[in-house]
């Protein structure tokens, strides 16, 4: 039932319409009457619509964890607050990474300022800036202090006792006038400057405990004197470090042991001591399935460079067709280059740079032939020797540890397990946009290493609550989080905020996360 009116319209005629809603006509013992609404709807308006779901939960993990304030007490302030700056753009690297100059119109389209407290036009590229020089001055040194803190907030979710992985990756630069960055050996096949990362993490759950800065030209193996000072610092029970074989060299492996600190390592079959132990053969007797493929090993007690400890030799037979036939051909080639050098006589025409010549041509298998330089010619003949050895060394690997605990297929599965860390780094590189690095001062750039870290550590938690053991779904799941916004109303003067409708997929997601019910 409505209220109704008559008027004039422009040209004088009579019209009728409706002015008020009254209700519904019923009729109740036979009496007509108007049930009024139980509500009148006001008119309202959207006053603003932020997107809400994923930065929600990241923000809510740095806050539950006490990072903000961890941050907030460990760097001195001069103006914004740097722990709720640095979660926004941990949270801003996880999600969409934008320069400092779009930083502001990027934050204004998200629910951080409602959770941070900061307002969009604070956050311009100035004090942006500022903030990070703010941080830059406590230095390399001040920023492993910081990440050690931050691991102590998180450690619990860890065992009691945990192993680490340590590990080095690099990030180039198109700056030259970097004095950290410089050209070394380059792991993404360019030839720009770069500056080495060595990062330290928890192979169970893939936790980063610190990460440190290194000139570009710095080798692996001299990284892990830093390593054993800086891991000292970490309060965490540590039953063993994991290395790769760049980083096992004599002098490392007795510097571990000598701080008590178990190792598990690949050796490089470079001494004469690891070609020796690999130089036997291995029977099928104890095998273990990997994702690469079926292994068999030999764990034999034993000592390396002095050390007390096991070396437990694998073998695979796929390995070992694939470095026997890469071996042969590179023989085979080098072998052709030696009967053209002979049989053309170059050199100069004399003995010494024959020899020479056939040096070069040989480079990198030298190892497989002999030359015999007898005053009056020179000839090349097979190793016998080397190339026997070699083919007993085809597709085995030596592992060495100091602990005496675990069995031989948990120590191959940890120390294989050991591309966690890969998967860290390339989490870094391809989804936190770590590189290139493109402008930033020298002072700055530890920082920005240290915010991805800090994005690296967020999805890491974030990963733990979702409870999957791998990275697959992750990045899934918190775009479609991304599609929750949160719509603010005005009805008349009076504020409402509206969650978007959660799909069937959220809702799954918010419930297999356990802490995120109330933010939704």
């Amino acid at each position: 039932m409505y209220e109704r009116e008559n008027y004039r319209d422009s040209s004088g005629k009579v019209k009728h319409r409706n002015t008020r809603y009254l209700g519904v006509e019923v009729t109740i013992n036979g009496e007509k009457q108007i049930i009024p609404p139980k509500k009148r709807v006001k008119e309202f308006k959207i006053t603003k619509s932020v997107r809400y779901g994923d930065i929600a939960v990241l923000y809510d993990l740095f806050t539950q964890y006490g990072l903000i304030e961890l941050l907030n007490g460990l760097i001195p302030r001069r103006g914004l607050p740097v722990g709720e700056v640095f979660a926004s753009l941990a949270i801003n690297h996880i999600i969409d990474r934008e320069t400092l100059n779009k930083f502001s119109n990027w934050y204004r389209d998200t629910a951080l300022e409602e959770l941070t407290g900061i307002t969009p036009d604070k956050l311009n590229s100035t004090n942006l800036g500022a903030v990070m020089k703010t941080c830059g001055k406590i230095g390399p040194e001040g920023i492993v202090d910081i990440c050690i803190e931050l691991f102590n907030k998180i450690k619990h979710l860890e065992a009691e006792s945990s192993t680490l992985i340590y590990d080095i990756t690099s990030t180039y630069f198109y700056s030259t006038k970097l004095p950290k960055a410089r050209r070394g050996y380059n792991r993404d096949d360019n030839s720009l400057p770069q500056i080495n990362i060595g990062l330290v993490a928890t192979k169970n759950k893939g936790l980063p405990v610190l990460f440190r800065t290194y000139e570009g030209n710095i080798t692996d193996v001299r990284t892990v004197e830093q390593l054993i000072a800086d891991v000292k610092r970490v309060d965490l029970s540590i039953d063993a470090i994991v290395m790769d074989r760049g980083m096992a060299s004599k002098n490392n492996l007795l510097m571990l042991d000598g701080d008590n600190l178990k190792i598990i390592a690949g050796i490089p079959l470079t001494s004469n001591e690891a070609k020796k132990l690999v130089a036997r053969d291995i029977s099928e007797e104890n095998e273990i399935m990997r994702p690469s493929g079926l292994i068999y090993y030999e764990d034999i007690t034993t000592s390396l460079f002095g050390i007390p400890g096991r070396a437990i030799v694998c073998f695979n037979h796929s390995d070992l067709e694939l470095e026997r036939t890469a071996r042969l051909k590179k023989i085979g080639i080098a072998e052709i280059k030696v009967a053209e050098i002979l049989s053309s006589q170059t050199g100069n025409g004399t003995l010494e740079g024959l020899e020479k010549e056939i040096k070069e041509a040989i480079r990198g298998v030298s190892d497989y032939f002999e030359i015999i330089n007898d005053g009056k010619t020179v000839s090349v003949v097979p190793h016998a020797e080397n190339r026997r050895n070699a083919r007993l060394r085809d597709g085995k690997c030596l592992l060495f540890t100091t602990n005496l605990e675990k069995s031989a297929p948990e120590i191959i599965a940890t120390y294989f397990g050991k591309d966690v860390i890969e998967k860290i780094f390339d989490c870094f590189k391809n989804w936190l946009d770590l590189q290139p690095v493109r402008h930033f001062e020298e002072g700055n750039i530890d920082v920005y290493i240290f915010i991805c870290y800090l994005a690296y550590l967020a999805l890491a938690l974030y990963k733990h609550h979702l409870g999957v053991a791998g990275w697959a779904g992750v990045e899934d799941s918190l775009d479609e989080l991304g599609r929750i916004r949160k719509t603010t109303l005005d009805f008349g003067g009076e504020r409402q905020d509206k969650i978007s409708v959660l799909t069937k997929e959220q809702k799954e997601i918010i419930e297999k996360l356990g802490f995120a019910d109330a933010l939704f």
